[in-house]
């Protein structure tokens, strides 16, 4: 290499060199592949409830590869979605699904139990499959970010960009992403989920990703701050919010609304009164009176698979 072409080299940023280099190095950030398997398992556990049988779903592979074949990779996807990096608006992260991913997800709300051969049709995705993917996605970016949170202490933030990738040429694609390769296993099928990040999202992490993910507890745990620690959260103050019922109605409606009119809500006297805490239903209860005030009894849990199904058909 001549002066000027190391002069040239020495002066390129930190990103450039990398890309000369074949992309990042996953040696250098063994902490990633702590971040990806955190996340998996959290998606796997929010899972939990939704099916009758078991939900498997894993890291197989973290690997580097060029943004222009994922963009590839995309377009060949059953379902596909664009996120944009909040640390970094021109930093395009992407979450791909084959048909046997979703199709799976589906035996598993619909209560399958294996016994039933596969679903394997080769065609586009419903509306209601594709509600279904993205619900899915959703979990997957909301587990990421609080592993990252949990792991390498930073917010990486995942902003929905639209529902399916930029066409060719419409974004970025040069450079490398890291990309993490899932497998949900359920009912005697399986169906494949990536997870691709770009490396300019990467870059800023790398001295946090640098370090070893913590192999073992430690040892010895006080006891004294473990009941503290107890006490604290068990005293936290909530706002719990009991929701009789709910009504859609169009903007004209609201911007006809007059002082003193009566909103008519399909409300039974019988019905049963949603208890909620931070936007997530926890019970179904009765109404009633006591002393002059309204009181709610405590009737039964809500159930969390049923409320997915409804979340499904609603959208």
């Amino acid at each position: 290499m001549s002066m000027n072409g190391a002069v040239d080299f020495a002066s390129q940023g930190v990103k450039e060199r990398l890309l000369s280099g074949g992309g990042p190095s996953l040696d250098r950030m063994p902490l990633l592949r702590a971040v990806f398997d955190a996340m998996a398992t959290q998606v796997q556990e929010s899972m939990r409830g939704l099916a009758e049988g078991a939900m498997q779903f894993a890291v197989e592979t973290v690997t580097v590869v060029r943004t222009s074949d994922i963009a590839i990779e995309c377009e060949r996807a059953a379902l596909a979605a664009t996120y944009v990096v909040a640390a970094d608006s021109d930093a395009k992260a992407t979450i791909g699904a084959d048909r046997r991913f979703v199709f799976t997800l589906l035996e598993g709300l619909f209560g399958s139990d294996g016994s039933e051969p596969a679903y394997e049709a080769e065609r586009e995705l419903t509306a209601i499959e594709t509600r279904v993917g993205r619900l899915a996605f959703a979990r997957v970016t909301n587990s990421l970010q609080a592993a990252f949170a949990s792991l390498v202490g930073v917010n990486f933030a995942l902003e929905s960009a639209e529902n399916r990738p930029e066409p060719a040429g419409g974004a970025r694609k040069s450079g490398f992403c890291v990309v993490s390769r899932c497998r949900l296993r359920a009912f005697g099928t399986e169906g494949a989920l990536f997870v691709a990040l770009p490396q300019a999202a990467l870059d800023p992490l790398r001295r946090a990703l640098s370090q070893e993910a913590s192999t073992s507890a430690p040892s010895g745990a006080d006891p004294l701050w473990a009941k503290q620690m107890k006490e604290r959260v068990t005293q936290t103050d909530v706002t719990l919010s009991a929701v009789m019922e709910k009504t859609d109605i169009t903007l004209a409606d609201v911007a006809r609304f007059e002082v003193g009119q009566v909103i008519e809500l399909p409300v039974s006297p019988t019905g049963l009164v949603a208890l909620m805490c931070e936007g997530q239903s926890l019970f179904w209860c009765e109404i009633g009176q006591k002393d002059g005030s309204y009181t709610i009894r405590i009737d039964d849990f809500v159930d969390q698979q049923q409320e997915f199904i409804d979340d499904v058909l609603r959208g």
